[in-house]
């Protein structure tokens, strides 16, 4: 009997086959790691990302890198990224001195300030050093790539870590947390302007497209922090009013609990400094809607803008308070919530009654509710179309005459509910007793469901100030948070093109 052998890792193999094509890829491997050692010179990879790295893979972190001072050429120029103005490099390209043509080839160092900086090229006749800046400059005399920077963080909805992660990989110079964060508390003030003039003109656009001079505008707000609806505790949170015929945002306002300046001073027990305090709430999370509500209304009214006509969701601490201040304001409810709302109260009916579990009988319900509160033209039309909702479901159709969406009528021996268990209509009188006090408690509202609005515009807005400010980081203590929320608003105006100035 012929002896099994033993493969590399110990263990007998099953065939010769197996023996033969483990001998080839050992071969093969061989092969190829002496090609790869012969071939990774050419390529130039490791050369190509060895000389910037950054570790700090935890963008919550905080990290700063120091700035680089003179570097060496023949590691730096030659190998590193650099992001170049042509224009202004071969405008400096002459000698101090002598006023002589420079060539690239005669640099002797460089210096960096952020993604900008200044080349040191000697000059072959007179050998005077001179400084060449390769990007423009402001009035103090920063480079204006690394505002540029610093608004492109805002805009793309990065941190000081994450684009310090994404210049490493592309083998340019970092920028520390420090000036970026001080380059974005510069461009606070300048931001804040452009944007208020944008709502400004939003307005004056909103006043002449209105019927009537009466200006319809949806309003909702959002929190930076993931919520439930019996968990509230968000730091921040801002709201905006969106006019019904532009689509643009009218006014919008912020309300944050917390200021980095404050605690850093006051963990320490030291007197806090004067300076620019973000923190200008101190309630409860849930509260600041109802309190941005009233604000944004009261600067569009002493703006020329008041609000006629409001869409909001069915918050009544919100309807309260502007019922309060503006007395002659008309609320409309959202037709989302509505439906929301609708669709809450009877999962909590189905509970305790069988013939109501399956989700197709509430859809069914849900949707006779909505056709009764769509289809009515005026505020006793919806009545009566709410009215006559249970005894259809539940097999009397005397008031169905009217209803386009009933349609026993036609045939009446063959009529079968095409949604309900069976085909039957429902039996349980509890069940008819809870559908009935949800039926008058939508009446009591009939006013209000009347030509129903929409905030979905607002929501689209909330999901792009959460891409600006993304929900798992916190920037609400500081101006950080405001700069990304003018930036949402001028993106949801399509006027990005005013941000960059």
């Amino acid at each position: 009997m012929e002896q099994r052998k033993r493969n590399t890792f110990g263990k007998f193999s099953r065939s010769k086959s197996a023996d033969k094509n483990r001998v080839v890829q050992i071969t093969f491997k061989w092969l190829n790691d002496g090609r790869k050692l012969e071939d990774s010179p050419q390529v130039g990879l490791r050369n190509d990302h060895g000389n910037y790295v950054y570790e700090y893979l935890d963008v919550g972190a905080e990290a700063e890198l120091e700035g680089d001072n003179t570097s060496d050429v023949s590691k730096s120029w030659t190998i590193e990224r650099r992001i170049v103005e042509w224009n202004i490099l071969s405008e400096g390209m002459y000698c101090c001195t002598c006023k002589c043509p420079l060539h690239l080839s005669d640099i002797v160092g460089e210096r960096l300030f952020g993604l900008g900086g200044l080349l040191m090229v000697d000059c072959k006749l007179c050998h005077t050093v001179t400084d060449v800046h390769f990007g423009k400059r402001g009035p103090s005399g920063s480079y204006d790539i690394n505002t540029k920077a610093s608004i492109g963080m805002i805009h793309a909805g990065m941190g000081p870590t994450h684009l310090q992660n994404f210049l490493a990989e592309c083998n340019l110079p970092s920028i520390t947390e420090s000036t970026l964060r001080k380059k974005e508390k510069e461009l606070s003030g300048q931001i804040k302007n452009v944007t208020i003039q944008s709502c400004n003109m939003a307005q004056r656009e909103e006043k002449s497209l209105s019927t009537n001079g009466n200006i319809e505008a949806s309003f909702d707000g959002g929190w930076q922090k993931r919520g439930s609806s019996w968990n509230y505790n968000s730091n921040t949170g801002h709201a905006t009013f969106i006019g019904k015929e532009t689509g643009k945002v009218l006014s919008f306002d912020l309300r944050s609990k917390t200021c980095k300046i404050c605690e850093f001073h006051q963990n320490k027990k030291e007197t806090v400094p004067e300076h620019e305090c973000h923190l200008n709430w101190h309630g409860s999370s849930k509260s600041m809607e109802a309190d941005m509500a009233v604000a944004t209304a009261h600067r569009l009214k002493d703006d020329e803008c008041e609000i006629n006509v409001i869409h909001a969701d069915n918050d009544a601490s919100t309807t309260a308070r502007l019922e309060v201040e503006f007395g002659n304001i008309q609320k409309k409810d959202d037709q989302n919530h509505v439906k929301k709302g609708l669709s809450t109260s009877l999962y909590n009916i189905s509970k305790s009654y069988k013939e109501l579990q399956k989700d197709e009988t509430k859809q069914y319900i849900l949707r006779c509710f909505m056709y009764a509160i769509k289809g009515g033209d005026n505020e006793d039309d919806i009545k009566i179309g709410l009215q006559r909702i249970v005894p259809h479901i539940f097999g009397s159709h005397e008031n169905c005459k009217d209803a386009d969406w009933c349609s026993y009528h036609q045939n009446p021996e063959k009529f079968m509910y095409k949604s309900l268990p069976n085909g039957k209509p429902l039996k349980s009188e509890g069940l008819k007793v809870e559908l009935n006090n949800l039926v008058t408690k939508m009446i009591g509202r009939s006013n209000s469901l009347n030509d129903l609005g929409s905030t979905q515009s607002n929501e689209s807005f909330n999901q792009l100030v959460s891409v600006k400010a993304p929900k798992s980081r916190h920037y609400g203590g500081s101006c950080s948070l405001q700069n990304r929320l003018s930036a949402a608003v001028l993106q949801k105006m399509k006027d990005m093109a005013t941000y960059p100035r």
